[in-house]
C-alpha cells in the first residue's frame, strides 16, 4: 500500500472528524437532527454533480443512475442515519467515545465483510494478525469509553 493512499485515507478520517461535529452543530442550531440533513445533502448533491461533470462524466452516465439496483440506493438512507445518529450521539457520549466506537464498528464489520466477500469487496483470509488487531481495537474502546 502506498504512502499516498495511506495519507489520503488518514485525511478522509480527519474530514469525518470535522464534518460530523459540524452536522451536530447544524442540528443544534436548527433544533432537529433530521433537519440537519437537509442543507447537508442539498450541498452534497450540488457538489457531487459539479465534481462529476468536472471529472468528465457524460449524460449517459447520469442516465445510468436510473439503472442502479434499489438495494444500492439504501446507502443514501444509511448516510442519513449516520448523520442523524451522530448528531444524537456526539452531545451525549462525547466525540472521543463516538469516534472510537465508530471506527471499531468499521474494523469489525470490515473483517466480516472482507472474510465473506460481501458487498463486492474481495474476500480475504481472517489471519491471527487481523484478529489481534480487532482485539486491540476493542481494548482501545474500553480504555476510551470506560476509562
Amino acid at each position: 500500500m502506498s504512502i499516498y493512499l495511506i495519507a489520503l485515507s488518514l485525511l478522509m478520517g480527519a474530514i469525518i472528524s470535522i464534518y460530523l461535529p459540524m452536522i451536530t452543530q447544524t442540528a443544534r442550531i436548527l433544533g432537529s437532527g433530521p433537519m440537519a440533513n437537509v442543507p447537508f445533502f442539498a450541498v452534497a448533491l450540488i457538489s457531487s454533480v459539479i465534481i462529476a461533470i468536472a471529472s468528465g462524466s457524460r449524460m449517459e452516465q447520469f442516465r445510468g443512475i436510473g439503472t442502479l439496483p434499489l438495494w444500492l440506493l439504501t446507502a443514501g438512507v444509511m448516510s442519513a442515519g449516520m448523520i442523524i445518529g451522530s448528531s444524537f450521539l456526539i452531545p451525549r457520549i462525547g466525540i472521543g467515545a463516538f469516534f472510537v466506537l465508530l471506527v471499531s464498528g468499521q474494523v469489525l464489520a470490515g473483517l466480516v465483510f472482507g472474510y465473506f466477500g460481501l458487498f463486492g469487496v474481495p474476500a480475504s483470509d481472517l489471519t491471527i494478525g487481523k484478529v489481534l488487531g480487532a482485539v486491540l481495537v476493542i481494548g482501545g474502546v474500553y480504555l476510551v469509553t470506560f476509562r
